[in-house]
């Protein structure tokens, strides 16, 4: 029979025995799920690299071509860019005045807005509402065009000032919109992680979990397939004939995981997607613009699951003599060397690398380690499993004899099964790591807020007499005002002084006097305490407080000044309205804000959002690969120990097996990884310090999960040993 005729032979040869074969219909279920999932893994990464770049596109199509930078183009509008902040989320205000009807105005917007109008962004009306818009920066002239905005659920205003708030000395001059390099001056990924960090964190909670899961379904039922691919061997087939026999048995399971991957990809190519716990919406638009790069990791992906199906079968070996012998196999030793590198570069990294390059060093370091992880594992199961048989010899303890010997002969099927726990509690550490470093980053911001919310809030700038008469004046009933300077002389020394109405300084139990009085950080209102420690008074600066005008706080050189306020009775203050008097009265950059600003929160709370969505699906596919490979793993466990059903009788010998060779590894691979975990992330907690109760917490999780595998396993083995009959194999 020719080669061309043996192929397609031998390729039905293959899938039939996929139907037929030990744990057959579960090693197809798990390459389906595998390819799947790992065409989704990839398509995710070309998708964010889509969104990378086409935010990008956007944020230089909107950027101002700045006078400075483009000195022979001439100044057609004025241009000015502030921050502020909805529900914890940092976003762009752009202040425009247009010089001349015929410059276009922003992408994304139909016409330049009149004096006193605002266009704003969807998501912002939606998270703030639309009269909180309106009552801090004017009448509503339309929404904002999604060509025009860097995601789909970015939040943007465009302002143009009133004539009489118009302040042309804070503006720059522009000839137009659309830069061509750089990434932009403004948009949400000034406020958010950058590219980056993302994909080191993708890399690390979702494509490593996603190949782990490549990795065991490929392996699954592993014995009838080796011992079929040994017997085409020895009857001379050649790596060929073998491959295509490997190829077919795996053919259709990958085809569907490829087709069940590609119509969970299609959804995103027509509509926009939210994504939880996150703010972000994936823009179709990206999307569509990579789908040639998609349709190629939809054909690659499966190709590449095949490819790692055929060279994951054994090598042919050569033999000697005819004489029937235990086959050996040559145990890989890259991880054992390449883990304690790792382990070394991963722990030192953030001391001797540069901080732009910190996170992804490290991320790089903690996947270099988990990777060569296993093989370490499997290295310890194998020095165990001669010593577990000694003992067990010596002792006469049949379970111990055979869970040694099992373990000697056969060390992956252990490894694999604790592998994927190890992982998972590597996976869990961290993302309590980083939250928490996130949350303690933050966590200043958060208890002030907590504490006393909007009933003390800063008035900046402190613009002329006049218009801080007329702030002054516009504010509601029940609201007092305090004018500030502070000025520093050095490290911890320095004068804050207050000047306010009587009204106002008596609202602060504090008494009205024209002369400078001091006043006692300790004894002072908790209002003010709060606001004092915000401006660095707690320190030991000193603090004085005279009744007047606040319009006349004279300037002062090395000195800043700004306006606070009081809510009478405590009461909590409207923030929005606040902000709207300020830009109609105090200067149109104004800005009202909490005492600590707490714009990097929202930054902190999406990163944040971030690890724990993609922490959540590396663990859930983690658990999933150790379900799959235990499922099949105590399959075989269950033939393994069926004999024995004959020279014994209840199941303690079952149970006594599954403890020594599944409990004590993995009990012991929980604790030693919950401990490597939290030494690898002491870079985190040298930031911000965990709390290690989580760590307590994670290892008893792992222990019951070792406890209901092993107990998993014996009943497998019980049960199999229950029906078993002797046959010639």
């Amino acid at each position: 029979m020719t080669a061309g005729a043996l192929a397609p032979r031998l390729w039905r040869i293959g899938a039939s025995a996929a139907r037929r074969a030990e744990a057959g219909r579960i090693r197809s279920w798990a390459l389906a799920l595998a390819t799947a999932l790992l065409t989704l893994a990839v398509g995710g990464l070309v998708m964010a690299e889509a969104s990378f770049d086409g935010r990008t596109q956007r944020t230089l199509e909107r950027s101002p071509r700045l006078a400075a930078a483009y000195p022979d183009e001439p100044v057609r509008a004025l241009w000015r860019w502030d921050a502020a902040e909805a529900g914890g989320l940092a976003y762009d205000v752009i202040h425009l005045e247009p010089l001349t009807e015929r410059q276009a105005p922003p992408p994304g917007l139909p016409r330049w807005p009149a004096p006193g109008e605002v266009f704003a962004s969807r998501a912002l009306l939606d998270a703030s509402g639309e009269d909180a818009v309106v009552a801090q920066y004017g009448r509503l002239a339309g929404v904002i065009d999604p060509a025009g905005l860097e995601a789909p659920g970015e939040f943007l205003v465009y302002v143009r000032p009133t004539a009489a708030m118009l302040d042309r000395s804070l503006m720059q001059g522009i000839s137009g919109f659309g830069e061509t390099t750089g990434t932009g001056v403004l948009g949400e990924h000034l406020h958010h992680f950058g590219k980056g960090e993302f994909l080191a964190a993708y890399a690390g909670f979702v494509l490593l979990p996603v190949a782990l899961l490549v990795a065991i379904a490929v392996r699954t039922g592993a014995a009838a397939r080796d011992r079929r691919t040994v017997l085409l061997a020895a009857l001379g087939g050649g790596w060929s004939a073998r491959a295509c026999c490997t190829a077919g048995e795996a053919a259709r399971p990958v085809a569907l995981g490829a087709v069940a991957g590609a119509v969970a990809t299609l959804p995103v190519l027509v509509v926009d997607l939210p994504f939880p716990s996150t703010s972000f919406v994936l823009a179709a638009g990206d999307v569509r613009a990579a789908a040639p790069l998609l349709a190629g990791v939809l054909v690659a992906i499966p190709a590449a699951v095949l490819l790692v199906t055929v060279l994951a079968q054994p090598a042919r070996r050569r033999a000697r003599a005819t004489r029937p012998t235990a086959v050996r196999t040559r145990a890989a030793t890259w991880s054992l060397w390449l883990f304690p590198v790792a382990l070394l570069f991963t722990v030192r990294v953030v001391g001797l690398a540069h901080p732009d390059s910190v996170v992804i060093l490290y991320a790089t370091g903690y996947l270099l380690v988990l990777v060569a992880l296993p093989g370490v594992i499997g290295a310890c199961v194998g020095l165990l499993g001669p010593r577990f048989a000694a003992l067990g010899r010596r002792r006469g303890d049949a379970g111990l004899l055979l869970a040694g010997r099992r373990m000697a002969a056969a060390p992956r099927t252990v490894t694999r099964l604790v592998a994927a726990l190890v992982v998972a509690i590597g996976i869990a550490v961290q993302i309590q790591v980083w939250t928490a470093s996130l949350t303690a980053a933050g966590q200043g911001a958060v208890d002030s807020r907590e504490r006393l919310g909007t009933s003390v809030l800063r008035a900046a700038p402190y613009a002329g007499p006049a218009r801080v008469r007329a702030f002054h004046r516009a504010l509601p009933a029940g609201v007092h005002a305090l004018a500030v300077r502070v000025q520093v002389h050095g490290e911890g020394r320095g004068r804050v002084e207050l000047v306010g109405g009587c009204p106002a300084l008596r609202e602060l139990r504090i008494g009205c006097d024209t002369r400078p009085r001091p006043v006692s950080f300790a004894a002072a209102d908790p209002r003010l305490r709060e606001y004092l420690g915000g401006v660095g008074a707690a320190a030991g600066m000193e603090v004085v407080v005279r009744s007047g005008d606040v319009a006349q706080l004279p300037e002062a050189a090395g000195a800043g000044r700004e306006l606070v306020l009081f809510g009478a009775g405590g009461r909590r203050l409207p923030a929005a309205t606040l902000n709207g008097i300020a830009h109609r009265h105090l200067a149109m950059s104004a800005s009202v804000d909490y005492v600590l600003n707490g714009g990097g929160l929202g930054k902190l709370a999406t990163a944040a959002g971030w690890l724990r969505l993609l922490s959540t699906v590396g663990i859930a596919v983690v658990c999933l690969s150790a379900g799959i490979g235990a499922l099949t793993d105590f399959l075989r466990f269950g033939r393994e120990l069926a004999p024995l059903s004959v020279l014994t009788s209840g199941g303690r010998l079952y149970g006594a097996v599954a403890g020594w060779s599944l409990l004590l590894p993995t009990a012991l691979a929980s604790l030693a990884g919950a401990g490597l975990a939290w030494w690898l992330a002491a870079p985190v907690r040298s930031v911000a310090p965990s709390d290690p109760l989580g760590l307590v917490s994670l290892t008893s999780g792992a222990l019951v999960c070792a406890l209901a595998l092993t107990v998993w396993g014996a009943a497998t083995a019980r049960r199999a040993a229950s029906g078993w009959r002797p046959v010639g194999d």
